[in-house]
């Protein structure tokens, strides 16, 4: 018979293995797996399945105790809730002990957006096509900044200018204004295929070796169209050259053949961090403190500035409930303003 840590961590792979199937983003498995293994950790030698909301309670309360936020907290109980339905549904549990577990409700706060002069000044900073088009697309669009490092070319319609992503709950298309239609033609350039925001570069990590006796080795990638594949060369300078370690360097770089046209690119995402580190860069240059998000927020609000319906809003976002997109109607202070002026006596 298995012992309880076995036990739980074989719950946990299966657990994983259903989120897969369930289409559930990368990022929500990875935050749920994280919550899972914390709390199998927490438990210790106790199983899964014998479980009660006593010890579930104990679990969240030292999450707390962390000093995380109240938003991560509630993070972690979705997770448990998720995992502890999926073991009721297997008929390992009768009940789900997250589910008799309350915690206070989230205040929402009312969050930070730009103005349009900002947006433009933004955009402006931008050093090159890529982090243009990169923010232009997040403010276009509204998407999450992980819709956007999962955009492929092939789901592009520029002609229909809607873009086929994966979201928090699944495919879902989202729409960009014919502004955006110019910079993606030019970004996308002869690519079929391939995800949308790919790295600039190929960088690898380049061994540089020392030998004693003065000299320097290192291998380098070149492109191979007939195989489709890098091939390694090997680079050797000797020590009659008296080279410094940043000397041969640099000639070793000069040796590395830049990215061509020929070859696989976005064959693999950008990472989890990268939009949102561009995003910032661009803000820093220009003297404003952004992210993805709040370019998000800034979409809804500039929409509902302009009199978007607050439905279309959430179509556009991906919200499930409308409550969700209710927030930005407490930012639009403009079109209160112009309610204000249009129907108080004192205006008329």
């Amino acid at each position: 018979m298995p012992s309880a840590s076995e036990l739980n961590d074989d719950l946990t792979r299966r657990f994983v293995r259903w989120l897969r199937v369930q289409e559930y983003t990368a990022d929500t498995n990875r935050h749920y797996l994280s919550s899972i293994v914390s709390l199998c950790r927490f438990l210790n030698d106790v199983p899964a399945t014998e479980v009660t909301h006593l010890d579930v309670r104990d679990f969240l309360a030292s999450v707390a105790q962390s000093g995380v936020k109240r938003a991560t907290i509630w993070r972690a109980m979705s997770a448990l809730r998720c995992f502890f339905d999926f073991l009721n549904m297997g008929g390992l549990i009768a009940w789900s002990p997250p589910r008799f577990v309350r915690l206070p409700p989230l205040k929402r706060r009312v969050p930070r957006v730009l103005t349009e002069s900002q947006m433009h000044l933004l955009s402006s900073g931008a050093r090159d096509l890529h982090e243009r088009t990169m923010i232009e697309v997040l403010y276009g669009t509204g998407a999450r900044a992980g819709e956007v490092r999962s955009m492929r070319v092939e789901d592009v319609d520029i002609a229909a200018r809607r873009i086929r992503v994966l979201g928090k709950c699944g495919y879902r298309y989202v729409l960009f204004p014919r502004a955006i239609s110019s910079l993606l033609r030019r970004y996308i350039g002869r690519r079929r295929s391939g995800y949308l925001f790919v790295c600039r570069s190929f960088p690898r990590k380049l061994h540089l070796i020392h030998h004693p006796d003065g000299s320097w080795r290192s291998y380098f990638y070149k492109y191979n169209p007939a195989t489709q594949r890098s091939d390694r060369f090997y680079w050797y300078a000797s020590r009659k050259e008296r080279l410094t370690y940043k000397q041969a360097l640099s000639r070793l770089k000069r040796r590395i053949p830049g990215p061509t046209p020929e070859m696989l690119i976005g064959r693999k995402p950008l990472g989890i961090t990268t939009v949102r580190y561009v995003v910032m860069r661009v803000g820093l240059k220009v003297g404003i403190h952004v992210n993805p998000q709040l370019i998000r927020h800034t979409f809804a609000t500039h929409l509902l500035d302009h009199g978007a319906d607050i439905r279309m809003i959430q179509k556009m976002l991906g919200h499930i409930s409308v409550g969700t997109t209710q927030t930005y109607t407490h930012v639009s202070m403009k079109q209160v303003q112009k309610v204000l002026d249009k129907c108080h006596p004192r205006n008329l």
